[in-house]
């Protein structure tokens, strides 16, 4: 999930030395999962903390047709921050206090806020007679039959639909059911399982995951560090190691892919390569086996996966292995690589992991992935709202699941975010490796 930072003053500085305890906030004004909020005019959202903070910084993170439209932003006080946005009609709106991505909202004392989700729906035309109910029955069904991941936490669905029902049979418009739906669903813990309302899309689980990764620290490290379109940056050791970025394997930016290959063509008489995903999120796998054929020979089998289907034995379809068919030379990199991953990744990153991993001369260095991985599939439950929901299980090419563990790198490099500005552990250990002095 792309993620921008809508706050005008994230600092950039040496990082705050920590305290004891983390900041807390004591109220949101309009409430999280608020489903009434009236959209005239523009709206006032009033963030409270239970100490003093540092006023020089703020992050509201979020992106997309979910963000609203921020018109100001300020500091009332010491303990109250406030911003103003133009909001829509039956519109949903999703924002993320302090996300892993940016520097935080910290205290006085330098503690960081952990991360703090806030959604809202505004009010819109009334639902018609029925079109709630008929949403909770479509959607429970979609659990029972098509959700793979149903029973990984041992949750009591029966139970959850209990609790819920009220809530969702009290929705008056269509944006609130969605927001209804989207809390029922945080019970999964699975970052696959979104809810769609119109052309709005609405996480139902947020990742505050530790970033391993820190562009300032990697700017140190290799002085020549280029860009390569949106997604991409290169460099070249003065011993001849070759660097490159792949922030991403969406479709949307399948040009900016292309030109990363490029980049990798022209790197071909380096004597070794690092390979750095630290902030990639997945995509298209499709796109990630196109990278990972230049360093894996022959034919792989790097994972598998079983599609959910209550009518087969066990409810689910026999295993399915999914094959990796490497370039033949010139295309094909034969030489030392090392690959650069973190707990962002996830979903088809993870995959290219597992390709990775199947390469005789690469070695993957950071820390553990995500974990998640489920091939999502649409579900409608009323005109205009849609629930994603994951129809596979993810294999490691052993038949072991990955969701909820992750893919575990050759070498575990444990990494400070605070002091990676300074110095990129993650790159130095690899280039440690790669010219052979460990």
């Amino acid at each position: 999930m792309i993620r921008r930072i809508a706050a005008a003053a994230v600092a950039l500085a040496a990082p705050f030395a920590p305290g004891q305890t983390p900041p807390k906030v004591v109220s949101l004004d309009p409430p999280h999962l608020a489903a009434n909020v009236e959209p005239h005019g523009t709206t006032r959202f009033t963030v409270v903390f239970d100490r003093d903070m540092d006023t020089t910084a703020h992050s509201v993170c979020g992106g997309g047709p979910t963000f609203p439209k921020i018109v100001r932003t300020d500091w009332e006080d010491a303990r109250t921050f406030v911003f103003e946005a133009l909001l829509g009609e039956d519109r949903i709106y999703s924002v993320d206090l302090s996300c892993a991505s940016s520097n935080g909202f910290r205290s006085k004392q330098g503690d960081r806020l952990p991360l703090v989700p806030w959604r809202i729906a505004t009010t819109g035309p009334a639902l018609e007679s029925g079109v709630a109910a008929k949403a909770v029955a479509t959607l429970f069904a979609a659990i029972g039959d098509r959700y793979s991941y149903r029973d990984r936490l041992g949750i009591d669905w029966g139970d959850i639909q209990r609790a819920h029902q009220d809530e969702l049979l009290a929705s008056k418009h269509g944006a609130g059911l969605a927001l209804a739906v989207a809390h029922l669903m945080q019970s999964a813990q699975d970052p696959h399982v979104t809810v769609a309302w119109r052309e709005s899309m609405l996480a139902t689980c947020q990742r505050d995951v530790v970033p391993n990764f820190d562009v300032r620290g990697l700017q140190k490290a290799l002085p020549g560090l280029r860009r390569i379109g949106r997604i991409g940056m290169q460099a070249r050791t003065d011993d001849g190691i070759g660097y490159l970025f792949v922030g991403s394997f969406s479709r949307d930016q399948r040009e900016d892919f292309d030109a990363t290959l490029d980049a990798l063509r022209g790197m071909l008489d380096c004597k070794a390569l690092v390979i750095d995903v630290r902030t990639n999120t997945g995509g298209d796998e499709l796109i990630a086996r196109r990278l990972a054929a230049w360093f894996v020979p022959g034919e792989k089998i790097y994972a598998a996966h079983r599609i959910r289907d209550p009518k087969a034995e066990g409810g689910f379809q026999p295993r399915q292995d999914r094959r990796l068919r490497g370039n033949e030379p010139p295309e094909l990199f034969e030489k030392p690589v090392a690959v650069l991953m973190g707990q962002a990744n996830m979903s088809s990153c993870e995959a290219f992991l597992l390709m990775m991993k199947q390469a005789p001369n690469a070695v993957l260095v950071g820390d553990t992935s995500y974990g998640s991985s489920g091939n999502p599939q649409p579900c409608t439950l009323a005109p205009g709202l849609t629930v994603m929901l994951p129809s596979w299980q993810a294999l490691r090419a052993d038949g072991t699941p990955l969701e909820g563990e992750g893919i575990t790198p050759h070498i575990h490099v444990a990494s400070t975010p605070a002091k990676l500005a300074d110095e990129d552990t993650v790159l130095a250990e690899a280039l440690l490796r790669l010219r052979g002095i460990r």
